[in-house]
Parts: C-alpha cells; sequence; structure tokens
C-alpha cells in the first residue's frame, strides 16, 4: 500500500501544472505609448498659446512615431470644422503645414487667423518670414509692418525691425533700413554687433557717414574685445576713406595695426591699403622712409622686409629690392609668393647664376611645389646642363607618382626637349593612371604616330574603345578622321550612333567623315539629323554650334 502511494506521488509530480488565468491588468500586456492624457495636455497648452515651441514639438515626436502628421492634421482639420474662427486651431494647423512643406497651405491658415485676430503679432512673424523665404518682399514687408505694429514684447519687436531692414536693403531702400535699424538700436542701445551690421549695411549702400558713426559707436561697446575692435576700427578707416579723407583714414588703419596682434592678417591687408593711399598721392618714396624709421633692421620679420622690397621695387631701386627679398625669404624660406618675385627680379637683373641658386634652394625648402622643380629643371635645360635638368624631372616624377598634371608637364618638356623615348614612357603611365581619359590615348597615339610607328599609334588609339561606350567610339572616330582614315572614322561614327541615336555631335562628326569622303548625301543625311536633335529655332543656335 505504501509502494502504492509513494507511485501515485511520483505521477503526481511529473504531471504538467494547470495554466494559471492572467488577471486583465497582467504586467505582461503591452501598454500604447501614444498616451491620450499627453496628446490632450500639449492640445491644451496649444489652445492657450497656438505659438508655443515646444508643445508643438512634443505633439509632432509622437505622432511621427506612433500615428502619422496627416492624422495630427487630419484631427486639426476637424477642429475647424466644428468652429471655422478657432484661431488657436488655424495657427497650429498652419504651423503643420510648415513643419510638412506645404508653405501655400501654411499661409493660408495664418492668413485666416489674422483675419479674426488683427493684432496677433507673432503670426505676422510667421506670414513675414514664409513670405520672405519664398522671395515675396512686398508681402513680406507688409507683414513684418503688421508684426511691428502689434508686438509689444521687446524680443518681437527686434525680430521684426531686423527682417524689415534686411527686406529695405534687398530693395534699394537704404533710408528706410537706415530708420529701421535706429529704432532697432533704441530698443536695444548696446548691441555692438547690430551697430556694426548697420554701419556695414550703410558702408555697403554708400552712406559712409552713417557707417562712421555706427563703428564709432561699436568701438566704444567693444572694450573687452580687441578681435572685434580691430575690425571695427578698419573698417572706420575704409569709410573715412571712401568719403575721400585719406590721412584721416591712414590714421585708422595704423590705429587697427597697432590693434592687432602681430602676425594677425589684417596687418597685411591694412598695411597693402596705405600703401594704395600713398601710391595716389604719389608719396611712395616718403612712405619707404617712414617704414625704415619705423621698422628697425634687427626686429624686421619676413612681413616687414617684403614690404620694404615692394616699396623699392616700385620706386625702382632694384638692387635694394633683391636685398631686402633675400632678407625677406632668408627670414621664411616657404613664403613661395616672395622667393618668385626675387627670383624674378634677379632674373631681370641678368643675375641669372643668383636666379639659379634661387631656385635650387626653393626647391630644397619646399619639395612639394612642383611648379619650381619644373622650372628649375627648364633653366637647366636652357643653361645646358641636360643631366641636371632630366635628373630633376626624374626626381619629381618619383615624388609625384601619381599626380596626372605632373606627369602630363613632364611629358611636355620630354617632347619639347626632343626626348621622344621619355615622353612616351610618361604618357603610358598616364594612361594606365587615369583609363578613363581618353586624352592620354589619343596623345600618346599621336607620339608613335609622329615616330611614323602609325600600325601602334592605330592599336594605341583602339584602346579607346575598350570601355564600349559610344563616346570612346565617336572620340576614335574624331582621330581616325583627323588621320585620313575616313572609312575607319565613319564605322566607329556608326557604331557611337547605334549606342547612343539622341547625341548630335556623334552625327556632326560622322557629317564631316562623309564629307571627307565625297559622301555627300549621306552628309546631308546627317546634318539634317543634327538638325532634328537641337532645333532650329534661334534660340537653338547655341546648341547647333
Amino acid at each position: 500500500m505504501r509502494r502504492l502511494r509513494y507511485f501515485v506521488a511520483a505521477l503526481l509530480a511529473l504531471a504538467p501544472l494547470a495554466p494559471v488565468s492572467a488577471a486583465p491588468d497582467d504586467w505582461g500586456v503591452t501598454r500604447d505609448p501614444f498616451d491620450k492624457n499627453v496628446i490632450a495636455r500639449y492640445k491644451a497648452i496649444l489652445a492657450r498659446n497656438p505659438h508655443d515651441a515646444s508643445a508643438l514639438a512634443k505633439l509632432l515626436e509622437m505622432y511621427k512615431r506612433y500615428r502619422t502628421i496627416d492624422l495630427l492634421k487630419e484631427e486639426y482639420g476637424k477642429l475647424l470644422d466644428k468652429d471655422a474662427g478657432n484661431t488657436s486651431a488655424l495657427v497650429v494647423l498652419g504651423r503643420l503645414h510648415k513643419a510638412t512643406g506645404d508653405e501655400a497651405r501654411a499661409l493660408e491658415m495664418w492668413s485666416r487667423a489674422v483675419a479674426k485676430t488683427d493684432s496677433d503679432a507673432q503670426t505676422w512673424l510667421l506670414i513675414g518670414e514664409t513670405q520672405k523665404a519664398g522671395g515675396k518682399s512686398k508681402e513680406a514687408r507688409a507683414a513684418y509692418d503688421k508684426a511691428l505694429a502689434n508686438a509689444s514684447a521687446k524680443e518681437m519687436k527686434k525680430k521684426a525691425l531686423r527682417a524689415l531692414a534686411d527686406l529695405s536693403l534687398a530693395t534699394g531702400d537704404n533710408d528706410g533700413a537706415n530708420a529701421y535699424f535706429k529704432t532697432f538700436l533704441e530698443l536695444d542701445p548696446s548691441n555692438a554687433q547690430l551697430w556694426i551690421e548697420r554701419g556695414d549695411a550703410m558702408l555697403a549702400a554708400g552712406k559712409r557717414d552713417i557707417a562712421l558713426e555706427s563703428y564709432t559707436a561699436a568701438e566704444k561697446l567693444l572694450g573687452s574685445d580687441p578681435a572685434r575692435k580691430v575690425e571695427v576700427v578698419s573698417r572706420r578707416g575704409q569709410a573715412l576713406e571712401g568719403m575721400g579723407k585719406d590721412d584721416d583714414a591712414v590714421v585708422e588703419y595704423r590705429r587697427a595695426i597697432k590693434l592687432a596682434p602681430k602676425g594677425y592678417y589684417l596687418e597685411v591687408e591694412l598695411t597693402g591699403r596705405v600703401i594704395d593711399i600713398y601710391r595716389r598721392k604719389q608719396a611712395l618714396p616718403a612712405l619707404l622712409v617712414e617704414y625704415e624709421k619705423a621698422w628697425p633692421e634687427g626686429s624686421r620679420g619676413h612681413f616687414e622686409w617684403d614690404t620694404l622690397g615692394k616699396l623699392y621695387e616700385e620706386t625702382g631701386a632694384q638692387d635694394k629690392a633683391i636685398a631686402a627679398l633675400k632678407r625677406a625669404v632668408g627670414r621664411a624660406s616657404f613664403e613661395l609668393e616672395t622667393q618668385r618675385r626675387l627670383i624674378q627680379l634677379l632674373e631681370n637683373a641678368g643675375r641669372d647664376d643668383e636666379a639659379l641658386k634661387q631656385y635650387e634652394s626653393v626647391v630644397a625648402a619646399a619639395p612639394g611645389e612642383a611648379r619650381f622643380q619644373l622650372e628649375l629643371a627648364e633653366r637647366y635645360w636652357r643653361r645646358g646642363q641636360e643631366k641636371k635638368g632630366l635628373d630633376t624631372l626624374g626626381r619629381l616624377q618619383g615624388r609625384f607618382p601619381s599626380d596626372a598634371g605632373v606627369l602630363s608637364a613632364i611629358a611636355d618638356m620630354y617632347q619639347r626637349w626632343g626626348k621622344e623615348d621619355l615622353a612616351i614612357a610618361q604618357y603610358e603611365r598616364l594612361a594606365k593612371l587615369e583609363p578613363d581619359d581618353p586624352g592620354h590615348l589619343v596623345t600618346l597615339g599621336e607620339q608613335y604616330w609622329q615616330k611614323n610607328d602609325k600600325q601602334r599609334a592605330i592599336t594605341t588609339w583602339k584602346r579607346i574603345i575598350a570601355s564600349n561606350k559610344a563616346s570612346g567610339y565617336a572620340k576614335l572616330g574624331e582621330v581616325m578622321s583627323e588621320h585620313n582614315m575616313g572609312t575607319d572614322a565613319i564605322a566607329n561614327y556608326d557604331k557611337a550612333i547605334q549606342l547612343d541615336g539622341k547625341n548630335p555631335e556623334f552625327y556632326k562628326g560622322r557629317a564631316s567623315a562623309h564629307e571627307g569622303q565625297k559622301h555627300y548625301q549621306q552628309a546631308i543625311d546627317d546634318w539634317k539629323k543634327v538638325l532634328e536633335l537641337v532645333g532650329t529655332k534661334a534660340t537653338d543656335r547655341l546648341a547647333r554650334r
């Protein structure tokens, strides 16, 4: 009996348990993240303030993620079906249309809203922004004027005023722009950036007296911002120069230079303006004396020596110019424009040996500048130093093995020097480097043709059609035609047209080839096809060329 009870107990232990019924609010049930209470809360916020950016952004986020924006639009549309004068719904629906790129519908909604509530400055701002973005300046200006008239908040007024100033400038109403700037500045007189922007706008409009006044006000507000202060002082100089007050302009330019940190880009620019003024006054010698005194020789860097070199050159003191430029490149050998001017002066003075040494110096200092190495090789060649010239090009090729521009220049030099084999080797490299550029194969084939190796030339040119493209066949047809192989030219144009029968250039090429073969009827047929493809109106003349 005990064994039977034990056996029954064991069977019961192995039997599967009956499933437990889940409660209706069991934790395993997935809850819809689209919480209608949250949605209602955001909609209530927008009903009170349809311009609340945060509330609309949250609504958009939830509808994008869990429903659709179209559904949200539909819901606001139903609100308007019930109450067409619901201005909050009109504004929100307009913002939804704007957010989805439908500016026309947005403007329609907002226009209906302001028709009900003309004093809604924020909606007028939205209308102005949208009209301005759409290039409708007149409508935008009217909307911004309405916004300005109805705005009570300072920030809203400033936004409208700035937009109105920009629109006025865009339409050439400089006086109107200035009036808007002045009103803005009355609201925010400590805004240095706005004073600068007003000055820049008036300077561009030619109203230099107003610009000068604006820059003066801005400078007073920029005591703790030396970088911006330099810019403002330099603009004061520009305004004064435009007013014909050159001496006052020079004073401002020099004041800006003193304010600028050493090596600041404005130092170069403003020194150039000072030189321009002295040049107009034909007083460069006097300026040169000033700079010689202002810049003690021991303290001069590249900029000072370079500037003096330019002035010496312009005043006819060639030897002094060369000496100054040598000192300049001694301070900064990487200043390649100075190096170039020095070499040019040396060559102009007949000091070719020094010029050559200077080239060698530049190449050593800037090995990554291919143009100087090409020019050095050319000068070696002119002086009969063939080995040095060839060695220079060899080193250059090794440094720029994948630069098609450099390799092409080297090939051209080899060709001019009569080194056909070396030139051909370069063109082979170019053809491998840029296989999609048929120009390299055309040039390479031309090299073989000039050497009277016509079969190799033709074989090279036929590599152009390896890609089996219409443009390749047309190019080969053009090359064949240029070398009096009319039959082959026509055959290749035929293949190009089979692949692309809508390209008028192919028919033009084949027509010319037919003319060369005296196939006049075929040529006429091709020219008719060209006219059919490009048109016969006067406006099509450019395409027919």
